[in-house]
């Protein structure tokens, strides 16, 4: 044991001795060093876009390559030609022929010494006619495909941009994110075509360009052909705003038999003609029938509104109110429904509207079951009224912070409106909060119940695409809210609830009779 333990010393001490030797040879090594970072290999990257015009100047860039050491060198070749286009960090040529073209960039660059070569190629898309197509979820591939076999025949470049979705809301915002997300999809078209419900695809053209002043500049060389099986008299007017922001060359409102048409004609110029040979209904809208007049005042306030900032959905939800609020007073008048006042259910339809309804009752929910929690908790504090709630609104407002937070985390984002919606959610909580003290717990549930469900039932019409684009075209039709409200304000009936309720008291005096 004792010479065990004069070994372990022995070995200890040189250890010691040989670490001293060579920490002053300044050949230690350094455990809590951080480790050399690895180079990251040779990437080429080719940036330009994924289509031009013949006889158009087509300029590609390779800076954003990934992994450049010293002395680099660049050769761009075309298709199968041997001699290089470019040998610089760009390529640019002019194409003179339709078809698609392959670009190869071979890159070689010095990394410690060593000679490292990559390649990458591109394909480009040459045409002399280019079409887009902002299509709904809905649109059947099949048909779709129908249209591609036949601009194949014709020679023209048609482009395809379809989102997966359902419903009118998340058909216009998945189509803003698809044309915000690809900058140069538009360039180039000759026209635009919008295959969707009602004028979603036309507000999601107008919100995905209102800011960007370079995009907007160059849809005005291009038309927009807006194709449905709705009333072409009532598209066309409710494409009156968004042509006042867009101010493209025209937009043709008509139907989906002219997709062929446009595909076969030469000229985007003919297609008016082409359309009236072929007896395809179309109406047209331009500068002149565009213009403001002053005899449609609340037409002439929209498009004001459009034509200076103001946002389509923004516009489209104080248009809906006066709508939501009668259906609110007919529910509770005539119908007997019990909600919590008519503001309540009002704001948190139009937060179901402006967040999508399932997150809107997700929201919604969160907010109720986080401020009776917090209410429940607090009970066995003796606090006054006001600075209880409060205190339950700061507590509903973190945890939205931290579930916005959780949100993030999985890729899940809200526009940035969005808290000032929630927030406006919370207020119902005090509401709910109200009703059990003072009605009882079965009381605030029913009532909270039948307030969420008269929202739901509001969200469900006014998000009817047809709806919104009759009140988008016609806004003047609110005004008849008012004497709907006059007429529900004359009811002295019974509720058709109260007919249920007294159901048996009926019974007995008709048995009476």
């Amino acid at each position: 044991m004792f010479l065990q333990r004069i070994l372990s010393i022995s070995a200890l001490l040189a250890f010691i001795i040989s670490s001293t030797a060579f920490a002053a040879t300044g050949d230690v090594l350094d455990l809590d060093s951080e480790p050399l970072p690895e180079l990251e290999p040779l990437t080429p990257v080719i940036s330009g876009p994924d289509d031009i015009a013949v006889g158009r100047t087509l300029v590609l860039d390779a800076s954003s390559s990934v992994g450049l050491g010293e002395e680099t060198t660049y050769r761009w070749y075309r298709d199968d030609r041997p001699q290089p286009i470019s040998r610089t960090v760009e390529a640019v040529y002019t194409p003179e022929t339709a078809g698609l073209t392959t670009v190869r960039l071979v890159i070689r660059t010095g990394i410690e010494g060593e000679v490292v070569e990559a390649e990458i190629e591109k394909q480009i898309t040459v045409y002399e006619r280019k079409i887009v197509i902002l299509a709904s979820e809905d649109i059947p591939p099949e048909k779709i495909a129908v249209h591609q076999q036949t601009a194949e025949a014709q020679g023209v470049y048609l482009l395809v941009i379809q989102p997966e979705g359902t419903g009118p809301i998340v058909t216009e915002d998945a189509l803003v994110k698809l044309v915000k997300d690809q900058p140069q999809v538009l360039a180039g078209a000759e026209a635009i075509v919008l295959w969707t419900d009602g004028i979603a695809g036309l507000q999601a053209l107008m919100r995905a360009l209102e800011e960007d002043t370079d995009r907007l500049q160059a849809i005005k060389n291009q038309s927009l052909v807006m194709v449905s099986d709705r009333s072409l008299q009532t598209l066309e007017r409710g494409a009156r705003g968004p042509f006042s922001v867009l101010r493209p060359k025209q937009i043709v409102v008509t139907r989906t038999e002219a997709i062929n048409p446009l595909l076969s004609i030469a000229s985007i110029d003919d297609l008016r003609a082409e359309l009236s040979t072929r007896d395809i209904d179309y109406e047209i809208v331009d500068a002149r029938t565009a213009g403001i007049r002053p005899w449609n005042l609340l037409s002439s306030l929209v498009n004001f509104m459009l034509t200076h900032g103001v946002s389509s959905q923004t516009v489209i939800l104080l248009l809906m109110l006066p709508v939501i609020a009668t259906i609110l007073a007919f529910l509770k008048q005539i119908v007997g429904v019990t909600t919590f006042g008519l503001y309540t259910p009002s704001i948190v339809a139009l937060s179901m509207l402006a967040l999508g309804w399932y997150v809107g009752l997700a929201f919604l929910l969160f907010i109720l079951v986080t401020g009776y929690a917090t209410r429940s908790f607090m009970r066995r504090w003796r606090m006054l009224y006001v600075p209880k709630v409060a205190i339950i609104i700061t507590v509903v407002s973190i945890t939205l912070l931290l579930l916005l937070g959780v949100g993030a985390q999985f890729g899940v984002t809200l526009p940035r409106d969005t808290i000032f919606v929630l927030l406006i959610m919370s207020t119902l909580s005090e509401s709910f909060l109200n009703v059990k003290t003072e009605e009882g717990l079965y009381s605030a549930v029913l009532g909270i119940g039948e307030t969420i469900l008269a929202a739901l039932l509001c969200v469900f019409i006014v998000q009817w695409p047809w709806l919104q684009s009759l009140v988008l075209a016609y806004p003047e039709i609110i005004l008849l809210t008012i004497v709907i409200n006059a007429v529900i304000g004359q009811w002295t009936g019974l509720r058709l609830v109260e007919y249920f309720r007294f159901r048996e008291v009926f019974a007995h005096l008709q048995e009476e009779e």
